[in-house]
């Protein structure tokens, strides 16, 4: 009898989580799966700027990138195309298939050009992209593709505008759907969706990849909390990695399997 009154209560409360984990999201948010690169940009001095994902890469500050207060601890402050991060060529970086870049960014002006918040692509003046983001002339947001061949097509948002000063956090998700399918997101919201028609690729000479800039196309302002992930990331978790820094990182979400076990015991009646 009081097995069933305990298992009772114990249905009524794991309902009740799975109701609210529901409605948060959280039961599909497992951040560290995919996770191919994560630069927190906390060192606050320095030139060499670590890699927290188990990758463990290194990045060096180039030029006279500037440490500022971030959006979580510190961040990189970028001037012209000569500030950056260099982070060098790794197979890790030649995603295929889905991709999730973000960052918080911040302007100190309106580029009125291409700037890269992070990416890579072929040298030598090449089209063929392996992976990048940031604005366009117009001041929208922009996504670069890569296509088979070298082929490659701008995904542009122009009827988001940043305002200079305030801190961002920009996405974006490529996959494979429709042939190829880019979302972007400001502040967990997705604001442009539109088909690349293009796969996710390598660039065919695959490069570094540079924080900050990418062939001169320089991030006038401060980048913050830089991710990468081979996977797209769905909308809560975009939405929920927007509120966390590295220490916020490191704690993990409940899984999802930890109230299935329990429910397991309940219908057994322990």
């Amino acid at each position: 009898m009081l097995n069933k009154i305990l298992s009772a209560v114990i249905v009524v409360m794991v309902t009740s989580c799975v109701a609210v984990q529901a409605k948060t999201g959280e039961e599909d948010v497992n951040l560290k799966t995919g996770l191919v690169l994560y630069m927190p940009l906390d060192e606050g001095k320095g030139t060499s700027v670590a890699d927290v994902s188990t990758n463990a890469l290194e990045g060096t500050v180039k030029g006279k990138a500037k440490w500022i207060d971030g959006k979580f601890g510190k961040s990189l402050q970028f001037a012209g195309s000569s500030d950056h991060v260099l982070i060098g060529d790794e197979k890790v970086f030649h995603i295929e298939g889905e991709i999730t870049q973000a960052a918080w960014v911040k302007l100190d002006k309106l580029p009125g050009s291409h700037a890269v918040i992070f990416g890579t692509r072929e040298g030598g003046g090449g089209r063929n992209i392996g992976f990048g983001y940031g604005m366009n002339p117009g001041n929208g947001l922009k996504v670069w593709t890569n296509g088979k061949g070298g082929g490659f097509k701008d995904i542009n948002d122009n009827k988001t505008k940043l305002k200079v000063g305030q801190w961002y956090y920009v996405a974006y998700t490529h996959t494979t759907e429709n042939g190829g399918l880019v979302r972007i997101f400001v502040n967990g919201t997705a604001t442009h969706e539109e088909e690349s028609k293009n796969p996710v690729l390598p660039a065919g000479k695959t490069g570094a990849v540079q924080i900050g800039t990418w062939g001169g196309e320089a991030w006038p302002g401060a980048v913050d909390e830089v991710r990468l992930w081979n996977r797209a990331l769905n909308d809560a978790e975009i939405k929920f990695s927007m509120q966390l820094g590295a220490k916020e990182f490191e704690t993990p979400v409940e899984p999802k399997n930890k109230l299935a076990v329990t429910w397991s015991q309940v219908k057994s009646g322990w």
